[in-house]
């Protein structure tokens, strides 16, 4: 069933309805099946049921710890779900090692699949929610759990347990998150999508118009629609109405020249919308398990070295493990046997507690500041960590209006401060390059930017982004780490007009300031949180 409660007013992860999951749909080593809805945030930002499968195993008397688990792809449409039609068999396979393992599995089925569409395939800002929130919605039920929460994921779902794990801690702090497995992650999906549209006599890939589709869903300006033919454009509309086995039927008896997707990936448009796919590559607080094929075009073996590498430069505590001769489906058993293991290892532990780390330069608080991945030069990923922290804060949606302006203004400041300092044009900024004294006039690019926003972040508050008081900035700062008493210091620093109000334009001064300038004390750090 899907309900019809009105979820406005409900706190996400709260538990709407519990029925029986049928047999036939449980793992092996299931002891209890059940189908459950429960409020999570939609990516436009407002509230709405979501289902998903609870498989129990059998419990001793001593409580177990949850996996909540991200599904692969299996379409874009509310008929699809998981909890309806059930998970592919290797995946229940997979799953029964978890349940064998001892934990209580709450696998979501997202947003738009099993309740009302649409469903924001690729977009793991997303279903990050949809992961945690049935973790919160299993502990309403009567069970004999306990806190020790991991997160795993497998393709679509590897792709948005890594987005589940950027945000779990401050999302759902009354969790107690040990780790995350990722299995075959697309995390460069242009790679993916680049080799299989190259060739116009080639079939279609049934990913790509999912792809599509589901970025158009995402983000309504941006239409492929516009660049394939009448026959492709069908095959959008399969996409988000057909099962992908059936979808992959009607692909294959077309050609990609056929559908207008010859080459499709050097589609600006189309370059730019899975740029912002992308997993950050950053500082996770929780232990990382990545898992690749040799033989998987959606996660690569090289790929999966170079994003495990990348995750370890910023500090994250990360693993990898490359099954060199397998393909993507069949990665899942052996991966199994490893995630569980690893898992038990984790949630055996004594609670993870965060402790201070050694920042890799002390010459410019700044520069420690704008590098939040902590690998010793500043890039977009900082900027999108400093964007994640501040809109979880304050509690708002990845995919509210608001939050969504607040994270390109992050995204966009950081792209004119990279082409300002940038000299060796890696698309980074070393510390040499940041503290250079021939940078030049600061460009209006950042000034505005800067001003951009600011504007959004004081929509965070009140929706106006006008002014704010004393009282508002300390929720903005306190969101970024900074204490209450500090704020006051920043506030007075920054009103320069004295008149008790911080407003647009004495905000963004202060922030290109702290970026531009020579003081290191310089208030306008407020917009990125305090250096560890």
């Amino acid at each position: 069933m899907t309900t019809a409660v009105d979820c406005s007013e409900l706190a996400n992860g709260t538990l709407l309805t519990v029925e029986p999951l049928p047999p036939e749909l449980w793992p092996d080593a299931t002891q209890q099946g059940y189908r459950i809805e429960y409020v999570a945030s939609n990516f436009s930002g407002g509230k709405r049921a979501v289902g998903g499968s609870v498989f129990v195993p059998e419990l001793g008397s001593a409580s177990a710890p949850v996996l909540t688990w991200a599904h692969c792809t299996v379409g874009s449409n509310e008929h699809n779900a998981p909890s309806k039609v059930g998970l592919i068999p290797e995946e229940r396979g997979h799953l029964a090692q978890w349940l064998a393992a001892g934990f209580v599995v709450a696998a979501t089925d997202y947003e738009g699949l099993g309740t009302k569409e649409p469903h924001p395939y690729l977009d793991g800002e997303a279903i990050a929610d949809d992961i945690i929130d049935i973790a919160r919605a299993v502990h309403q039920m009567d069970l004999n759990i306990d806190t020790r929460t991991v997160i795993g994921g497998f393709s679509q779902g590897g792709h948005g347990s890594l987005f589940a794990a950027a945000i779990c801690t401050a999302y759902a702090p009354e969790l107690d998150w040990r780790g995350t497995v990722s299995l075959a992650p697309p995390v460069r999906f242009l790679e993916f999508v680049a080799p299989y549209t190259v060739d116009g006599a080639q079939p279609v890939h049934a990913l790509v118009p999912t792809i599509l589709a589901g970025l158009h869903t995402r983000r309504p300006d941006f239409d492929p629609g516009d660049r394939l033919g009448p026959v492709g454009r069908s095959l959008l509309e399969a996409a988000g109405q057909q099962s992908m086995q059936d979808l992959d039927r009607l692909c294959s008896a077309t050609t990609n020249d056929e559908a207008g997707t010859t080459g499709i990936a050097t589609w600006q448009p189309l370059v730019d919308a899975l740029a912002s796919t992308s997993p950050p590559v950053t500082k996770y607080d929780r232990p990382l398990f990545l898992f690749a094929g040799g033989a998987d075009p959606v996660f690569t073996s090289h790929q999966g070295s170079e994003f495990a590498k990348e995750l370890a430069e910023c500090g994250t505590d990360v693993r990898f493990h490359d099954f060199e001769t397998l393909d993507h489906v069949a990665l899942l058993e052996p991966a199994g046997h490893h995630a569980t293991r690893w898992a038990v290892g984790l949630v055996s532990r004594a609670p993870a507690v965060d402790a201070a780390e050694q920042r890799v330069d002390d010459r410019d608080i700044r520069f420690r500041i704008l590098d939040a991945t902590g690998d010793g030069r500043i890039g977009p990923d900082d900027f999108r960590a400093h964007a994640l922290r501040l809109v979880q804060s304050f509690g708002h949606p990845l995919g509210d209006p608001i939050a969504i302006r607040v994270r390109e203004g992050y995204e966009q400041l950081a792209r004119h401060l990279i082409q300002h300092y940038d000299r060796d044009g890696d698309g980074h900024v070393d510390l040499t390059e940041f503290l250079a004294t021939d940078a030049g006039p600061v460009p209006a690019e950042i000034t505005d930017a800067a001003r951009e926003l600011v504007t959004a972040v004081l929509g965070l508050i009140d929706g106006t982004g006008d002014q704010i008081s004393r009282a508002q900035f300390r929720a903005v700062t306190h969101g970024l780490g900074i204490a209450e008493a500090e704020s006051d210091v920043i506030f007075g620093l920054t009103d320069t007009d004295g008149d008790g109000y911080l407003v647009v334009d004495e905000l963004a001064a202060s922030v290109v300031h702290f970026l531009t300038g020579d003081d290191e004390g310089a208030p306008g750090y407020w917009l990125f949180g305090r250096a560890e």
